[in-house]
């Protein structure tokens, strides 16, 4: 199974010979096209895709899209507090793009720490991978995103006004 967020919108590709009818509309693969989802988007927030071959129909889909691959970290502190950040208007987890050469576990280290000011992050395990779509300057991105948990021991955060983040908490 594949999940595709579009921002608070869900795209799940399923196999056909599990799938039971649950909440959100269903859609055929045959009218599976970037264009067509966006507009089902308007009217519902979840969208089932049951497939035969569920690979194959994620690919085509996927396709439609500019790949990007990043890398971020759900970061605790001994108080049991999760580090977060405030852009563009919604709180998030600090992550952001997986550099050429860079493995994801390095790129989300340095990204937290850009991000936040947070120092000397450390990876305690892998978490779960993410996909997310979106148009940023007129062409859409499919961001996969690779999750790790992470301890820290600060609470000293400087948050990356550059990268429009406004709060680091």
């Amino acid at each position: 199974m594949f999940t595709i967020y579009f921002t608070d919108c869900a795209l799940s590709f399923v196999p056909a010979s599990d799938f039971v009818q649950r909440e959100g509309r269903v859609i055929a693969e045959t009218e599976l096209t970037r264009a067509k989802v966006i507009k089902f988007f308007e009217s519902c927030n979840t969208l089932i895709v049951p497939c035969s071959d569920v690979e194959s129909a994620f690919e085509r889909f996927a396709s439609q899209f500019k790949w990007i691959e990043a890398a971020g970290g759900v970061v605790v502190n001994p108080k049991d507090e999760y580090l977060m950040i405030f852009r563009r208007g919604r709180w998030d987890l600090p992550k952001g793009h997986i550099d050429a050469g860079e493995d994801a576990a390095t790129a989300a280290l340095r990204e937290v720490e850009e991000e936040t000011g947070v120092k000397g992050a450390k990876i305690v395990a892998p978490l779960c991978n993410t996909l997310h779509a979106y148009g940023v300057y007129g062409e859409w991105e499919l961001k996969k995103t690779y999750w790790f948990k992470m301890e820290c021991q600060t609470e000293d955060t400087v948050p990356q006004s550059d990268e429009d983040i406004e709060a680091a908490v």
